[in-house]
């Protein structure tokens, strides 16, 4: 987004140290109207709180006719706006609501794609009100990553990044042509030695998506269609995978507490090493440290 759309809509979510998208959030009051905003790259709009009365005024992106649109905007509704959509004013009037954005600046879809194409298409206009579970739940997913509620490192982030750029682009927007086949593609056995031996010399550190396709050549995205056709899991899936029979290993030293080997695994703390061993394994670190 431009500065001025950024400032008016909220706060960054993310900074520089973020592996992904970048997020903003906004808390929106009761009743206003903002006037002169512009998305400089592709971005989705979701939406909690309201129920609060719409009425937007703006310019299609490709012909520059301007339009009008008012609808009831509702808690889990979301919009879209391509790159380059201008909106003249938005007003609205009703109950609070909070808005959190994720937009597709280019040089951030370059490092996650083979080439920076668009998620959304201007000729396809900008869309309000929309209603879409999956959406919400990613952009939701991605948001606690952001605000650290509950981090799980760098490959699930850029997974979860990569998964709503094509979902959306899918869905709403540029689709799929431009994708190169990898009908004929696929991991060598070398290659796949590769990745197992750098992702256990690698786990207490917070490697992503992008390390893991950059050892084989690939973009991530692509990476990630070979990377489950060879391994039959996502990235994510398999390194947590590692990193817990690696915890189920130290586990038996009892000398190292669950907080060192929480770390020692690449685990954010010992809180998410629960949580994940648990999920896997059908006990706790502590409970099977006793057994």
């Amino acid at each position: 987004m431009s500065a001025e759309y950024s400032a008016k809509y909220g706060a960054a979510l993310t900074g520089s140290d973020w592996v992904g998208v970048p997020l903003r959030i906004g808390y929106v009051p009761e009743t206003g109207r903002l006037e002169g905003l512009e998305a400089v790259s592709d971005a989705v709009l979701v939406w909690t709180g309201g129920p609060s009365q719409v009425d937007i005024r703006f310019a299609e992106p490709t012909s520059g006719e301007v339009r009008e649109h008012s609808f009831e905007r509702l808690s889990g509704m979301m919009d879209l706006l391509p790159r380059r959509t201008r909106l003249y004013s938005v007003e609205w009037r009703g109950r609070p609501s909070v808005c959190t954005s994720v937009n597709f600046p280019e040089a951030s879809m370059l490092a996650l794609c083979a080439s920076p194409s668009a998620v959304l298409v201007p000729e396809r206009e900008p869309r309000f009100g929309l209603v879409d579970a999956h959406v919400v739940d990613l952009v939701r997913r991605l948001q606690a990553q952001a605000e650290g509620q509950e981090y799980f490192g760098a490959v699930y982030v850029q997974s979860l990044c990569l998964a709503l750029a094509s979902y959306l682009s899918a869905r709403y927007g540029a689709g799929s042509g431009a994708e190169i086949s990898l009908r004929n593609a696929s991991l060598s056995r070398s290659q796949r030695t590769q990745i197992e031996k750098f992702v256990d010399s690698e786990l207490s550190s917070n490697f992503g998506l992008v390390d893991l396709a950059g050892l084989v050549g690939y973009s991530p995205d692509h990476f990630s269609r070979l990377f489950k056709s060879a391994f039959h899991q996502t990235p994510h899936q398999y390194v947590i995978s590692r990193r817990i029979e690696k915890a189920m290993t130290m586990l038996q030293d009892e000398r190292l507490s669950i907080a060192e080997i929480a770390l020692e695994c690449g685990f954010s703390n010992q809180g998410h090493l629960t949580t994940a061993f648990k999920r896997r394994t059908g006990t706790t670190p502590g409970a099977y440290r006793k057994k």
